[in-house]
């Protein structure tokens, strides 16, 4: 009986001749070589029914909703049929309920793109989850377009959404003859799912034998099939160009269109005498390099794919190996370009050296700090996953992380209760230099709130740096496989043994312990202290264990720092989304009210070409506005040398080659400096110079001799420095606000206070607060900052931020402490005022970080 008449409505390329369908005006269905050993089969008539069930969605529903993808019609189904009789060594040698599987997974593995109307409102509401991920979810990654997001989502999942729909629409039609207890159901879904999946899901999800009555089938075998003729169907006939004009694709799904085009040979399996196996051989023309290349990087996939199928069935009986070249042999030629053979090609022992060692991080204890961040971040993600099933009763998550030293077994452990990791994130990611899972589209598809501060894929190298050996095992959250991975440097080649362990729990790092306590200069104390200073521990408990002298230490660094009530706290999450911490500042000074308030280095002159320099005190009268220039007041520094210093101030330049300036900086501190202002109409004049003898001067009664008057030498040169005063008006005349720009604050290592910046609990360790203006009215005590967004990403050391970065994280860091200012000190209302209009007009611009 032959399967019903179609006519394929956008194509026009289907018909129907004697009551035989036929593909593209080629082939009959009935002419397939699977269906053609199936004629005589009790399963043929829910083949053909199952067939009449799906063309339609297949043919129309797939276009309707993928409208720019490739054909992943009825035609696809049909040339995946050829194609898996062509790869299958001898088909009379399957059972025939295999060709049946091959026949259904053949039809069926793409039907779940064919989604309906019904699942795409399950799953726009995120009530049809498959692996954690949501469409919300991939919305967002999306930018929120939701018809890209709904597509990408299908197609991410639409193997799963094959076998819902296998289960859910089809299940009837998958009996065993004579047996209508016995169904395929399960089976066949796994199968049609398998082709999305990696090898991994492939080999613990499906069997190599099941038994059903009297029929028996390999599902790993038929899936290998699946998977190796769905990527062998890539050619003109699955994307005609008439269609692919009128459709006008655009962007990734026009390069995807178009690399079908290189490829002009339909029959890709040969045989070569020489070597009697199969080979996959592609013929070809390419006009675009960027195309050329797109389309060898897929020949290498058929390339993995064939031969990890290999690997696996040709352990199995005869009847179902593969006997391959397992090189496919290209034959497209460059049209208008030359094009060579030659990959660009990496040395591990170079590049691996290169990204593990001090070049990159500046100190190999670093090494400790990248592995104590990943235990951070996998302990932090499965907190999240871990409150999201939380019952009021149970008891809750705490993330731990555990250094165990034990110089009696030359062991150092870095031990954490964190996420683990599963065979396929240690392969594509863990075994992968340069890839970051948490970079990953299944890891930021499913959304976490945290932020890994992973971002390089490279960290887990730097253990390298402590120890030549390194063994890893773990076991991933809610998994039953536990996992060794042994590693050895300047060695890419691993060990990995995979066993059921449900006791063990996250993931250990294992080292060498008189390799990993040498870096610490052979003392315990050292690893405390690093530890203590690397790591906030605000939300998660690290132990340092030592097994020698069996002393249990807890690591404690919070961001918050005790303070007196002198002192004012800012919590710079009132102020900022997803950066938090603690400043502590105090109030230094009062606002100016006059031009002798401000600090001046050195005694305060006025000069003026009348009265040449006249000394400021509380009985001079002068107009602040009368010297400041755009927030500024441009002022003279001169040192001046008494008699008493005259001999030093000499024999500094006499016998130790110096000019005037570098005997100056020597003995600033006991030199008496004075400050002169003048008008803001001659500030113009200004500038650093030397001052020899009379004729040296800046100003007509600003000479040598002046400053002789003053108490100055007159054996002795001096020098006029420029100086610079910032001064913002509150009120004319009245009230004045000084400021900084670009004032540095260093870490507590270096003056004994602690201004600390952390990214996701870890010291980000040469960063320094250098706010681009300050205002003088306070100065911090202490600054705890930890940055929580994903969006601040450090650079590759992990040690600083680049330049554009460093100076975006100042200025949203030195806007929320202004704001914290105006909030907590002791200000009147024109106080506030005067600092709220500094705010509006120094700190203007609005950013993502911001909470109003």
């Amino acid at each position: 009986m032959p399967f019903s008449p179609y006519a394929y409505r956008t194509l026009k390329n289907m018909q129907v001749q004697n009551n035989k369908l036929k593909l593209d005006s080629r082939i009959a269905i009935e002419d397939l070589i699977l269906i053609k050993h199936l004629q005589n089969s009790e399963f043929l008539p829910e083949i053909k029914a199952v067939y009449n069930k799906v063309c339609n969605l297949l043919d129309d529903r797939i276009p309707t909703i993928f409208d720019n993808y490739t054909l992943h019609n009825t035609q696809h189904s049909f040339r995946i049929m050829e194609y898996m009789a062509k790869l299958i060594h001898d088909i009379s040698l399957l059972d025939e309920l295999e060709i049946v599987l091959l026949v259904y997974s053949a039809l069926l593995h793409d039907v779940g793109m064919a989604v309906s109307q019904e699942d795409i409102d399950l799953i726009k509401s995120d009530q049809l989850v498959f692996s954690d991920i949501k469409y919300s979810s991939m919305k967002k990654v999306m930018g929120n377009d939701e018809e890209a997001a709904l597509k990408e989502y299908v197609r991410k999942f639409h193997s799963s959404l094959s076998a819902k729909f296998i289960h859910e629409v089809l299940k009837d039609h998958f009996r065993i003859p004579d047996l209508s207890s016995q169904n395929f159901v399960g089976e066949l879904a796994s199968i049609c799912e398998s082709h999305t999946q990696n090898f991994d899901w492939l080999k613990s999800s499906l069997t190599q034998r099941e038994i059903k009555g009297r029929y028996h089938f390999n599902s790993q075998y038929i899936a290998c099939i699946l998977r190796l003729a769905d990527i062998l169907d890539i050619d003109s006939s699955r994307t005609p160009y008439t269609l692919f004009k009128s459709i006008n694709p655009v962007g990734q799904s026009e390069s995807e269109w178009k690399q079908h085009f290189i490829i002009s040979n339909t029959e890709k399996i040969e045989f070569d005498k020489v070597t009697n196996q199969k080979k996959i051989v592609f013929h070809g023309t390419s006009e675009n390099a960027n195309i050329h290349r797109k389309i060898l990087s897929y020949i290498d996939w058929v390339k993995d794919e064939l031969t990890h199928s290999m690997d696996l069935v040709n352990k199995m009986s005869s009847q179902y190996n593969l006997l391959y070249n397992p090189s496919p042999e290209i034959n497209i030629k460059p049209n208008g370009f030359s094009f060579s053979d030659y990959k660009m090609t990496l040395d591990y022992k170079a590049i691996s050296n290169l990204l593990m060692g001090e070049k990159i991080y500046g100190n190999k204890n670093l090494g400790l700090r990248e592995l104590i961040q990943n235990s951070f971040d996998s302990c932090k993600v499965r907190q999240e996953i871990e409150e999201e099933s939380y019952e009021f009763g149970n008891e809750r998550f705490y993330p731990k992380i555990k250094i165990i030293l034990d110089p009696i077994k030359d062991m150092v452990i870095i031990k954490d209760n964190g996420m683990g990791m599963s065979m396929e994130i240690i392969k594509d990611h863990f075994l992968n230099i340069g890839v970051s899972y948490y970079n990953s589209w299944d890891f930021k598809l499913r959304n976490f709130k945290y932020n890994p501060i992973g971002n390089y894929g490279i960290g887990f190298l730097s253990c390298f740096m402590l120890s030549d050996n390194v063994k890893v095992i773990t076991r991933k959250f809610k998994s039953r496989h536990k996992i060794t991975i042994e590693l050895e440097k300047n060695n890419e080649y691993t060990s990995l043994t995979q066993i059921d362990d449900f006791n063990f729990d996250g993931t250990e790092v294992i080292l060498n312990y008189n390799a990993f306590i040498k870096v610490f200069s052979n003392k315990f104390d050292n690893v405390h202290d690093f530890m203590k200073r690397y790591f906030l521990t605000d939300g998660v408990s690290i132990e340092l264990i030592n097994k020698q002298t069996q002393v249990a230490t807890e690591i404690i660094n919070s961001i918050r720092t005790p303070f007196s009530s002198d002192f004012v706290e800012i919590n710079l999450s009132n102020y900022l989304k997803n950066i938090e911490g603690q400043i502590i500042i105090k109030e230094k000074k009062n606002y100016a009210l006059k031009i002798d308030d401000l600090d001046f280095e050195g005694e305060l002159y006025c000069y003026n070409d009348d009265d040449g320099l006249q000394k400021v005190d509380e009985n001079t009268v002068l107009e602040m506005d009368d010297f400041i220039i755009d927030n500024n007041i441009k002022y003279m520094s001169i040192p001046l040398v008494d008699a008493e210093m005259e001999e030093r101030f000499l024999n500094g330049i006499k016998f130790t080659d110096s000019d005037v300036n570098d005997v100056i900086e020597k003995l600033d501190r006991e030199l008496r400096w004075i400050a002169v202002i003048v008008h803001k109409d001659f500030q113009y004049k200004i500038y650093s110079c030397i001052m020899d003898d009379d004729t040296s001067c800046l100003f007509d009664k600003l000479t040598l001799s002046d400053l002789v008057e003053l108490g100055h030498t007159e054996n002795c040169s001096t020098s006029i420095f420029e100086k610079e005063i910032n001064i913002f008006e509150g009120r004319k005349n009245e009230l004045y606000l000084p400021f900084e720009k670009g004032e540095t604050y260093m870490y507590r290592y270096k003056d004994k206070k602690r201004k600390e910046l952390f990214v996701r609990n870890v010291l980000i360790q040469d960063f320094l607060f250098n706010f681009p203006y300050s205002a003088s009215i306070f100065e911090i005590e202490s600054i705890v900052v930890n940055i929580n967004s994903r969006n601040i990403v450090p650079n590759i050391t992990r040690n600083d931020f680049d330049y554009v970065m460093k100076n975006e994280l100042n200025y949203i860091i030195g806007k929320a402490l202004h704001k914290g200012a105006l909030d907590m000190l002791n200000l009147d209302k024109d106080q506030k005022t005067t600092l709220k209009n500094f705010i509006d007009a120094f700190y203007e611009s609005k950013t993502d970080y911001d909470l109003d």
